[in-house]
């Protein structure tokens, strides 16, 4: 089936825009301690305006998602784009931590409704039976933002300075979401008289319960050792400095071979993708634990990226496939168990870190991806949809 070019520039701009939110979500990573010295605040605090962020996401999704239910998905897409624009302008011109902390609030109350729509809308745009595909292409932006990003915003703070690297942020966002609207056609809700009461329907289905759960169970796993992966290679590849730089590019660059690999064939085989998704990372992690020459843990970590690659969307087309009449608030739900599970796990690994006991972080990622590859080989959702 050909894609028409004004399909493919509308594809491309929606994962532009993923893009792009990826980036903004990750900005006080990148610009931790110029953030921290410009705001006047220790580097803790300044952390915490990336904590704070995942928490207005987790309580917001759902309620907002259901409140712009009868939006056209477009301007949903657009109204959230406008959000990380406005928020990286008023952080851009902060005077202090407080207005810091607003502006950053304004960009996380758009973030889970963007991610509630965004793959929904791809599917649109590519037509029935190429979900998987579509998400792949769409979530390309994260990858990118991890691969390019976030080190092209941490170079620009320490060369312009923090401010003038957010106003770049906002910049690129202004600039999407110019060619979406250029570019993608309206798109009308989809069955927004019973959105309300939809919200209920779709915390209680029995169909998406697995989807959930493997959700929380996977997203738990990789955030505990992946939150703190320079501690890992530092531990396992005995690799610091700009050796470690060079891993992570190479993790970088696996990760996207790992998501065309994973894209190419998840809308045919569902199960397989998935079982590659949390089987494979349970391997990576009990290979690490295994211990060998430093070379062999290095080649573990970049083989670890395609898992981790792939974890979005795997998850994002079961929710898509089980859930076809309420896709939005499907993936409100969807958002919330993944950020949940990015908290707990990276609170889980920062324990075992400060304990001295990185390898139970470690391990208990390969005990917990286990148990999402037994969830996913006995559920129904992630069979073939024929």
């Amino acid at each position: 089936m050909l894609v028409a070019p004004r399909t493919r520039v509308a594809l491309g701009a929606l994962s532009a825009a993923c893009f792009v939110s990826v980036t903004s979500e990750n900005l006080p990573v990148a610009l931790l301690p110029q953030l921290a010295g410009g705001l006047g605040v220790a580097e803790p605090a300044a952390g915490l305006l990336m904590t704070g962020y995942a928490v207005v996401v987790a309580v917001t999704v759902v309620p907002l998602v259901a409140l712009t239910a009868r939006w056209d998905r477009r301007a949903t897409a657009l109204v959230t784009l406008a959000m990380v624009v406005v928020s990286n302008l008023v952080l851009a011109v902060a005077p202090g931590y407080g207005v810091a902390v607003a502006a950053r609030l304004v960009a996380a109350m758009g973030h889970g409704v963007f991610w509630s729509v965004v793959a929904a809308m791809a599917t649109r745009l590519l037509g029935p039976g190429r979900g998987g595909r579509a998400t792949t292409v769409v979530f390309a932006g994260n990858s990118l933002a991890v691969l390019f990003g976030l080190p092209v915003s941490s170079w620009l703070g320490a060369t312009l300075g923090w401010r003038p690297a957010v106003l770049v942020v906002a910049g690129v966002a202004a600039l999407t979401a110019a060619v979406i609207r250029a570019t993608v056609e309206p798109m009308p809700a989809q069955a927004p008289d019973r959105a309300p009461l939809a919200v209920r329907d779709v915390v209680t289905d029995r169909a998406l319960v697995p989807v959930h759960l493997t959700t929380l169970l996977v997203v738990t796993a990789h955030f505990a050792a992946y939150t703190y992966i320079t501690a890992i290679i530092a531990r396992y590849v005995r690799l610091t400095g700009p050796a470690t730089s060079t891993l992570l590019f190479a993790y970088g660059v696996a990760g996207m071979a790992g998501l065309v690999l994973i894209g190419g064939r998840i809308d045919r085989h569902p199960r397989a993708t998935a079982l590659v998704t949390t089987g494979g990372l349970a391997v990576c992690m009990l290979a690490l634990l295994a211990g060998g020459p430093a070379v062999v843990s290095g080649a573990v970590i970049v083989l670890w990226a395609a898992p981790g690659a792939g974890i979005g969307v795997v998850l994002q087309a079961a929710v898509l496939r089980v859930a076809k009449d309420r896709p939005d608030l499907a993936s409100a739900v969807y958002v919330v168990a993944f950020q949940v599970g990015i908290a707990l796990g990276a609170a889980f690994g920062g324990f075992a870190l400060d304990h001295g006991a990185l390898p139970a972080a470690v391990l208990a990622s390969a005990a917990i991806a286990l148990t999402a590859t037994v969830v996913v080989r006995r559920s129904a959702a992630f069979g073939s949809p024929g």
